[in-house]
Parts: C-alpha cells; sequence; structure tokens
C-alpha cells in the first residue's frame, strides 16, 4: 500500500501522512524491520510528488494511530 492510497482511505492530508511516515521513520532508526520505501508518482498536473510504498507490516504500524478501517492489500 502506499501513502497516498493510506492518505485517501483515512481521509487525511497527504502531507501529513508523508509526514508521520517520516516521523515513524526516525523514531524507528535503520534495520528496524519495517519497509518505506520512498518512490514518486506523476499528479494530475503531470507533476512528480513523493510518496512511500509500505510493506503489510510498516502499514499496519502507521494505520494503528489512525482511525479508520484499513483494507490491507
Amino acid at each position: 500500500m502506499t501513502s497516498k492510497e493510506i492518505a485517501e482511505v483515512t481521509g487525511k492530508e497527504r502531507k501529513i501522512v508523508m509526514r508521520d511516515i517520516r516521523n515513524l521513520i526516525d523514531q524507528l532508526g535503520e534495520n528496524n524491520g519495517y519497509i518505506f520505501v520512498l518512490v514518486e508518482y506523476t499528479d494530475l498536473k503531470g507533476e512528480k510528488r513523493p510518496m512511500y510504498k509500505l510493506d503489510k507490516k510498516s502499514c499496519l504500524l502507521l494505520s494503528s494511530g489512525y482511525s479508520a478501517n484499513l483494507s490491507i492489500r
């Protein structure tokens, strides 16, 4: 799942989800067993934007702080 998808599902602003992921990365340090991969996507204006790809474990960690029903793929 991506940070963009998480923002859509939770109704949070994309920048807030990105901030929360960066905070988690800072708190957890390196070699922590969680996967947050920084990638880019092209928005509707044709501009490149950053987003994270998360594995299931990382998605669950992030979403545990949000009030929403997430459907993990």
